[in-house]
């Protein structure tokens, strides 16, 4: 189960903390991390011209490092260069402070409604039926979802000031602002000249709220989510609104299972009955250096014009760990896009093998 974990004393500490020198800190040396993952997969779909095989890759590489300061404050930086050709070719890239006073990042980098949340466990790297990275059916016709999620993905890794608390008792809180979507969601260097604004449809100063619950008792571990996000349009304009979403979350976990799922609700800064709903369950298992586990989601929502998508993904699989940082995985998917238009319907099995790499 994923944890963010920070500082443990209170906020007041942070004045004194950076009232103290920092002459005899080192410089921050850079470090090397990342993970790949490589995969085999059969599919069976109903759009037609499309492969019945297929090799996918997806990685990363982490350019990390850190010092910490004569006053306790640790300084960081982190770079992430995708590890294969695309139009984003570096993805986050922050910098961070952290202290007895919290967390403070700034940068491309997901919200902190994202990183606090919970959902579905999935017992294959890189899958899963929340938010995966690979996906293995065609999005058909004008079917509007393209996946299943329940992450607050709204201003995915673009420019953001992030805000963690520390951690009482097991909860926390954490705060994103995102000035403005102008310049995309991957997160642009924005470092010379100025953005537009007032373009219709476009969203800005969105704030996003995320807080969790984490905690064990009796050897159960628990773990509790909520997030929100409230944005303004830049200009008001026809069939448009200021977008508002919300999540929930949680997972559990006991001798070796882990059960959890997720909602999500947003307006996707539409107007009319244009919400968009997701939700999802997953249950996993680990013993020894084998997991397997199975997971369900499903989403809708509909268009202005009444044309109602829906996606439902069910994935069954699992994971054998040859080594620190080696496993190999396979799995079994099923996609089915449905609608009420034809052209947007597709379904589409698929079975993968494949093996994911961590350093």
């Amino acid at each position: 189960m994923k944890k963010i974990l920070l500082g443990s004393t209170a906020i007041v500490a942070a004045a004194a903390a950076f009232a103290a020198p920092a002459s005899a800190a080192e410089k921050i040396k850079l470090g090397l991390g990342g993970y790949y993952q490589s995969v085999f997969v059969l599919i069976d779909e109903d759009v037609a011209d499309t492969r019945t095989d297929s090799m996918k890759q997806e990685g990363e590489i982490h350019f990390l490092g850190e010092t910490t300061l004569d006053n306790g404050v640790t300084v960081g930086v982190n770079v992430q260069l995708e590890g294969y050709t695309t139009g984003d070719q570096i993805d986050e890239h922050f910098v961070y402070f952290e202290g007895g006073f919290g967390r403070v990042q700034l940068g491309a980098a997901d919200s902190a409604a994202y990183l606090m949340h919970y959902s579905a466990p999935t017992a294959i790297a890189g899958h899963g039926v929340d938010s995966p990275n690979f996906f293995h059916a065609s999005q058909p016709g004008t079917n509007v979802l393209a996946s299943n999620y329940t992450f607050l993905n709204t201003t995915g890794d673009a420019n953001k000031l992030t805000y963690f608390t520390p951690r009482f008792s097991g909860f926390q809180l954490g705060l994103s602002y995102t000035p403005s979507l102008a310049a995309g969601t991957g997160g642009s260097s924005n470092a010379y000249g100025n953005l537009p604004d007032n373009t219709p449809g476009q969203q800005e100063k969105i704030v996003e709220i995320g807080a969790n619950y984490v905690n064990s008792f009796g050897g159960i571990d628990v773990a509790f989510a909520v997030g929100y996000l409230t944005g303004q349009q830049e200009v008001d304009a026809a069939g448009f609104d200021d977008q508002e979403a919300f999540t929930v979350g949680a997972q559990l976990g006991y001798a070796g299972f882990t059960f959890g799922g997720g909602y999500q609700k947003n307006n996707m800064g539409l107007q009319l009955e244009d919400d968009m709903e997701q939700w999802n369950v997953g249950l996993t298992y680990g013993f020894g250096p084998y997991t397997v586990g199975a997971g369900y989601g499903y989403g809708s929502q509909t268009s202005g014009a009444g044309v109602k998508d829906e996606l439902s993904t069910l994935e069954i699989g699992g994971t054998y760990e040859m080594g620190p940082g080696v496993s190999l995985m396979a799995g079994y998917f099923r996609y089915d896009f449905d609608s009420d238009l034809a052209a947007n319907r597709n379904t589409s099995d698929a079975f993968m093998v494949g093996t994911s790499l961590e350093f």
